[in-house]
């Protein structure tokens, strides 16, 4: 059976926090609910319409064909192997994950932006499982394709998700509002109280670390 496969990432560019990189497979047989609202670029959706998608691929997208697979790769590494190459390490991740119990499908693989398969040089030499068909990276592929799209919201909810849980721990940061990204408020907080050690990205910080 032929199946597409969306790969995306969100929290490339934040001074704290994972990057998330999710993949979603989606069968011949999908079909969107009525009920649900416009699937979108997940950053022209609201809040509460992201999450009623990913509520639904977590309760009923196996009955719709739909399986999905998330990794996280967190500052440290990031810090030891640049965001770039982190992201790729996570798209391989997730897409292992999603192959792993499916060797008799057949599939057709999109990564959004600058996303790759370990890497832009793997990838272009094809080495990869022997059930991908094609596997290409489309720039604003989250506002193309289905699959895409299914990604980039699941890897969106789940991320502010965990971001949410560290304000808790964390509640002078202010991360449930900003998520990581280097907002005024998140750096003031950042001067104020200092960095996170394990949580910021030290190699993002720059100059703020300095002052």
């Amino acid at each position: 059976m032929k199946i597409k496969i969306g790969i995306d990432e969100v929290g490339r560019g934040c001074l704290a926090g994972p990057v998330t990189v999710s993949a979603v497979s989606v069968s011949q047989k999908f079909k969107k609910p009525s009920y649900l609202p416009e699937l979108r670029d997940s950053k022209m959706m609201t809040r509460l319409q992201r999450e009623a998608w990913h509520k639904w691929m977590k309760e009923e997208g196996k009955s719709a064909g739909i399986y999905i697979a998330t990794s996280s790769v967190m500052p440290k590494t990031v810090d030891r192997i640049n965001i770039a190459k982190a992201a790729n390490l996570a798209a391989w991740r997730v897409l292992n994950k999603l192959l792993f119990y499916s060797e008799d499908l057949e599939a057709e693989v999109t990564l959004d932006g600058s996303l790759f398969l370990k890497s832009r040089l793997f990838q272009e030499k094809k080495i990869y499982m022997p059930q991908i068909l094609t596997v290409r990276t489309v720039p604003k592929a989250d506002r193309k394709f289905t699959e895409v799209k299914l990604a980039a919201v699941w890897a969106k909810v789940s991320r502010d998700a965990y971001m949410r849980r560290a304000d808790i721990k964390y509640p002078e940061f202010g991360f449930k509002t900003h998520k990581g990204y280097g907002t005024r408020a998140h750096i003031r907080a950042i001067m104020n109280e200092g960095v996170i050690v394990g949580f910021h990205r030290e190699t993002f910080l720059g100059k703020i670390m300095l002052n």
